[in-house]
């Protein structure tokens, strides 16, 4: 089941609040009106009953047994008088009618029966009978003479149909103040999700949350490490990357104070003076960092700072292997090493006395070179990735190591479409590879066999050597940052081979046999069909 939006949520739970509240504290406030009003009532007809029970001229005109005209107009002005009163009534002992304010009943027994126990000698009481005006809330009290007789009885009471349309005004003000209470939730429901929405940039908290967890991601894939902190100097935003290079065993928490976690921290100091520092060169447990030091302005005040910073030493080595200028170095430096073996070989010639053998030397040193540079060249027609070919035949050539072209490889400028760089680093990679492979074996056939078809629409690079293959168990493990069989501090070529390759959509096949030898082809087809 999908989760509901958060402001649904809000509301769903506002309302729901406001609802129980009302019941709960409109129901109390109504049992206590009702009652109260009910207590009111009663006790507004037990007063009357009290005070007309006691009136001089209720004993006398029950004593002569004849109504009495002015005693009833006196009663008519009271009851008048008393507008919460709907019927008195004053029986004799017989419940005959002596005063009614319903001058019709006069003369007329008592309907209800309820009034036994008064004329029985009972203590003042209320009850709910049914008269002849319908259903009531009675109160009876006796009429004595004197001596304490008994000479009949005093009836006032409230018809059940007014005290019903009371209670239903009370329940039409509390229905009337739950849904003012109900509104002004839902308002402030509003006003508290337009607020949020405003703090969150417009967004909605999903919406907000999503793009959080997004960003996180992508913060997490980045190679620099970052981290800011709030006003107060606490942690606010950290990375992976950032994690790794101040050798943090697990993420610090939000709201930890940054000096804590790296003593020699300078953010604090770009938190104050809100100026911006770029490229500053420093060392974070023995590795050289380049950094830069940013604050995060809002509405012209200094809420915090973000710090982002890289390793220089990989920093460099990426840039270098990137535009290829690693390889046009070794290749110069190995044809110094070359040129300098040669000179040493002449030189012991003159020595020995063989002026002769210099000569043959010199010819058939230099039909070799050119030989090999002018295959190298006519078949690569990229410069670069022509220099980088050249310093590999040739450094491989001292190390016992055949390093050959496939007679099928071509590749000119007009025919690149991807960038140069990217051909350098995998060949200079996989080649190099190559060469410290057979070169720490002890065989007799040590050969390379490159091969290198480019054309407008595709790609494909390969290089085969006669190593001893890569086992089995290792075979997925090649292509991990910092996984190398060569010992510690290398393993970065094959990830940077794979993760190049990953960003151009081409791919790579690997087949190797232990004892035989290792292959690697890596393809590419044109960018536009990945697109």
């Amino acid at each position: 089941m999908n989760e509901k939006p958060l402001e649904y949520q809000i509301y769903v739970s506002q309302v729901f609040s406001i609802i129980l509240a009302i019941l709960l504290s409109l129901g109390v406030s109504l049992h206590y009106n009702l009652v109260t009003n009910k207590n009111s009532l009663d006790m507004n007809i037990k007063n009357a009953g009290i005070f007309i029970s006691r009136m001089p001229g209720v004993a006398d005109m029950l004593k002569k047994e004849q109504p009495s005209e002015s005693f009833n107009q006196h009663m008519d002005m009271l009851i008048e008088e008393l507008d919460y009163i709907d019927v008195v009534t004053i029986c004799n002992i017989d419940s005959i009618r002596f005063y009614h304010n319903n001058k019709a009943l006069i003369g007329k027994s008592f309907v209800g029966g309820d009034e036994t126990p008064i004329l029985n000698g009972s203590s003042p009481y209320i009850t709910n009978g049914k008269g002849t005006l319908g259903s009531q809330r009675r109160a009876f009290f006796p009429i004595t003479d004197e001596q304490g007789k008994i000479l009949g009885f005093v009836m006032v009471s409230v018809l059940t149909a007014n005290i019903s349309q009371s209670t239903r005004n009370i329940l039409i003000v509390f229905f009337l103040l739950a849904l003012a209470l109900l509104s002004i939730g839902y308002i402030v429901s509003q006003i508290l999700y337009n607020r949020l929405k405003r703090i969150l940039l417009g967004y909605r908290p999903e919406e907000f949350r999503k793009i959080h967890i997004e960003r996180k991601e992508v913060l997490d894939a980045l190679e620099e490490g970052i981290f800011a902190i709030n006003a107060k100097g606490e942690l606010s935003l950290i990375n992976e990357s950032a994690k790794k290079l101040l050798d943090l065993d697990t993420m610090p928490e939000h709201g930890t104070i940054l000096t804590d976690l790296y003593p020699e921290t300078k953010l604090p100091h770009v938190l104050q003076t809100g100026i911006p520092e770029y490229n500053i060169s420093l060392m974070i447990n023995g590795k050289h960092i380049i950094s830069n030091r940013i604050p995060i302005i809002e509405n012209g005040k200094t809420t915090g700072a973000v710090s982002i910073f890289r390793n220089k030493t990989e920093y460099t080595r990426l840039a270098e292997e990137l535009t290829g200028a690693r390889y046009m170095v070794e290749t110069l430096r190995v044809l110094n090493h070359e040129f300098k073996n040669k000179l040493h070989v002449i030189l012991g010639f003159i020595e020995m006395g063989h002026p002769e053998k210099v000569t043959d030397f010199i010819i058939n040193t230099s039909m070799s070179s050119t030989l090999a540079i002018s295959e190298v060249t006519k078949q690569i027609q990229v410069s670069s990735i022509a220099a980088l070919l050249i310093g590999k035949i040739i450094r491989a050539g001292e190390l016992g190591i055949n390093l050959t072209i496939k007679p099928d490889s071509s590749c000119t400028e007009s025919e690149l479409h991807l960038p140069v760089d990217l051909y350098i680093t995998i060949l200079g990679n996989l080649i190099e590879n190559a060469i410290e492979e057979l070169n720490d074996q002890n065989t007799s056939i040590k050969e390379i066999n490159v091969g290198i078809n480019i054309w407008q629409s595709g790609s494909i690079l390969s290089v085969d050597d006669t190593g001893r293959g890569i086992p089995v168990d290792m075979q997925d493990k090649i292509f991990e940052r910092g996984f190398s069989t060569k010992g510690e501090g290398r393993g970065s070529g094959m990830f940077l081979i794979n993760k190049l390759v990953y960003q151009h959509h081409g791919t790579i096949e690997m087949e190797s046999e232990e004892n035989t030898g290792t292959s690697f082809t890596i393809t590419f087809a044109e960018e536009e069909y990945h697109v």
